[in-house]
């Protein structure tokens, strides 16, 4: 039986600030077939290698996007980290033939500042967390990778419970360690 391989790509631009994305990356960092990929780190000057990101992503079987939700989008390296690696004739065709990324399975671990009552047709953003990643998911759907989902965490901002973030990334490395399905 081979082993599912899996890619968590962050794009946090203060990972080292960070409370959610950094517990769960600290969660998931003895696991055996996880590569954790820090763009921010790799590229500081937003200068992408097309090339090598391509080959890790062909690489693995699961990709992982992990990022916090700035102003309801992902951040701005992981959307330039889109413009340079999802290209044509890698990601996506226009004649039906299969991408490089056919088949293999993602999903988004997201961090959002606001609460899950924010996100709520009555609440302040007006539509849900899902409603916002519809983009990200439709990029991935596009690519012919097989969307999964997303897992969560609200209320980064106002400082969630230890206790709260702690079972949180227990699930998230859950996931990651099982290859199962997030719930969204």
């Amino acid at each position: 039986m081979t082993t599912n391989r899996t890619l968590v790509i962050v794009a946090h631009p203060n990972l080292a600030e960070s409370r959610g994305n950094a517990t769960w990356l600290a969660g998931i960092k003895d696991l055996d077939n996880v590569t954790v990929h820090d763009l921010y780190q790799t590229y500081p000057d937003f200068k992408i290698d097309a090339a090598r990101e391509q080959q890790l992503l062909r690489e693995h079987d699961t990709v992982v996007l992990q990022f916090p939700v700035y102003w309801y989008s992902v951040t701005p390296l992981l959307k330039a980290w889109f413009d340079a690696v999802l290209v044509h004739g890698f990601a996506f065709t226009f004649d039906g033939s299969a991408s490089a990324l056919q088949g293999k399975k993602a999903w988004l671990a997201v961090t959002v500042g606001s609460t899950l009552e924010t996100y709520a047709a009555e609440g302040l953003a007006r539509r849900t967390l899902e409603e916002y990643l519809a983009p990200v998911a439709q990029t991935l759907e596009f690519c012919q990778l097989d969307y999964q989902g997303f897992h969560s965490v609200y209320g980064m901002i106002f400082d969630p419970l230890d206790e709260d973030l702690v079972l949180n990334a227990k699930e998230y490395r859950r996931l990651i360690a099982t290859s199962e399905t997030p719930a969204g």
